[in-house]
């Protein structure tokens, strides 16, 4: 568990330092000027997920997995707010016929949502791509990290969610 919360915090603080635009070895150092004179802000939120069951597919790929495709959205609200409509692909590690007989969060699964985000950040308009990605524990806790990189402002968030379900995000805001 350990090695896994300092490989998400590595993951978030190099994700943080290329949307701040700092050199990789700043992130070490410390940023030569304050956060908020580049106009990156903490950020913070909740966020619901909703999926579209009657779009499953499902497919058995290798090593005794499943690969389930499903449409759904996330609709944030807090520092970022707005929603995101696309398509999750998860990998679960069980065959296809455990998987489909069992509800979301029985089996780990590592996923990705990729979809168009339309809200605002920090009070910006944006739209742009949104993607949410991380691994669902069995029973049904995610950690992930959220990406998104719209024309007008990019965040980089932690979330601490449950599956089909939604949570909380965290992490760094800022206006292009």
């Amino acid at each position: 568990m350990r090695t896994h919360t300092a490989r998400a915090t590595v993951v978030t603080a190099v994700a943080a330092t290329c949307l701040l635009g700092l050199p990789l070895g700043a992130a070490a150092t410390g940023p030569a000027t304050p956060t908020a004179t580049r106009g990156a802000q903490h950020a913070e939120g909740d966020f619901l997920a909703s999926v579209d069951f009657s779009s499953l597919q499902a497919r058995d790929v290798r090593g005794n997995k499943c690969e389930f495709t499903v449409n759904g959205a996330l609709t944030l609200t807090g520092t970022v707010t707005g929603e995101a409509v696309g398509v999750t692909t998860a990998v679960i590690f069980a065959p296809c016929a455990d998987a489909l007989a069992s509800p979301p969060g029985t089996y780990f699964d590592l996923f990705r949502f990729e979809g168009d985000f339309t809200g605002e950040v920090l009070g910006e308009s944006v739209s742009g791509p949104l993607s949410y990605a991380g691994r669902t524990l069995v029973g049904g806790a995610i950690d992930a990290i959220i990406f998104l990189d719209g024309d007008d402002a990019r965040a980089v968030l932690r979330a601490d969610a449950q599956v089909a379900v939604g949570g909380t995000y965290a992490g760094v805001a800022k206006k292009s």
